[in-house]
Order: C-alpha cells, then sequence, then structure tokens
C-alpha cells in the first residue's frame, strides 16, 4: 500500500472535500473535472461512485447530493380570456 493514501484529505481540512462544484481528489488534493473526465454517471442518484484522479491515478469514491428547484412564473396566456 503507498503511503501517500488519503494524503490530502488527512493534511487538510475534511471541509475542504466537502460540497463542492467538483469532486477533489482525497490523495493528492487535485479538482477532479467532471466534464473533463467525462465522468456523467456522478449525476445519477445512485451512488457513491469511484472515479480514478487523472493526476496521480489513484482510485476514490465519490457521493453526490442533488437538489431541485421548479418555477412556474413564467407562464404563457391570453388576455383575452
Amino acid at each position: 500500500m503507498r503511503s501517500d493514501r488519503l494524503k490530502a484529505l488527512k493534511s487538510g481540512s475534511s471541509i475542504d472535500f466537502w460540497g463542492n462544484d467538483k469532486p477533489k481528489c482525497p490523495h493528492c488534493g487535485d479538482d477532479f473535472d467532471i466534464a473533463d473526465n467525462e465522468a456523467w454517471h456522478l449525476y445519477s442518484e445512485d451512488g457513491p461512485h469511484a472515479v480514478e484522479c487523472p493526476s496521480c491515478d489513484r482510485e476514490f469514491q465519490v457521493s453526490s447530493l442533488a437538489s431541485w428547484t421548479f418555477s412556474t412564473d413564467e407562464q404563457e396566456y391570453d388576455d383575452a380570456q
């Protein structure tokens, strides 16, 4: 086992790895760009998801949390009715 396993997570603050727009690798600390890595599966509700960091080639788990909002303020209507 390599000694750098989870090095960034262990040496930093865990809050830095929570609630990010891009998953952060817990091994090297680099951001994992979903679009660049075509990791669209991270948007599914199934999880956690395993991904491999392109910077350090280590695998890590990503959990996702989705939130939806709905608007009905733009409606087509006819004033004559």
